[in-house]
């Protein structure tokens, strides 16, 4: 087990993780694409207990499943958390103080990609249909509004 550390611009908020190898990914949703100002944004999804915050964050519910938080005084994005994924929580690569530690491993929410990234990685791409926990979450929430 390593240590990763990160924070905000302004350094109201840091973090330090217990990294344990967990893969990075990339997602190309329109909700991250618009948090992030760019064509996609990175995470790495690490247990909840593993992430130990210093600072206050702010929170966005960005959609029925997703919660969002960033700090309130520079607006750096931090966290995406899905309400089915209690334990775990996805961190912004590009928060981190040495990104270079997380690479992607998989490209999510592919069917949203842009037309003009063009990323030959190599990298598996999966779309939001392909991926299993995402659609039982989608399923149940369905079952719930109606």
């Amino acid at each position: 087990m390593m240590t990763l550390t990160g924070g905000c611009l302004c350094g109201a908020v840091r973090y330090e993780i217990d990294y344990e190898g967990e893969r990075g990914s990339t997602c190309h949703c329109a909700m991250c694409r618009r948090q992030s100002g760019g064509a996609f944004m990175g995470f790495v999804t690490v247990p909840r207990g593993h992430l130990r915050l210093t600072g206050e964050l702010k929170t966005y519910r960005s959609s029925e499943i997703g919660l969002r938080s960033f700090c309130p005084n520079c607006g750096t994005p931090i966290t995406m958390d899905y309400s089915f994924e209690d334990d775990r929580t996805g961190v912004v690569t590009g928060s981190l103080d040495d990104p270079e530690a997380v690479p992607p491993s998989l490209h999510w929410g592919a069917e949203s990609m842009l037309s003009w990234l063009k990323l030959e990685d190599g990298l598996p791409r999966m779309t939001t249909d392909e991926d299993p926990e995402f659609v039982e979450a989608l399923r149940r929430l369905g079952e719930r509004d109606r």
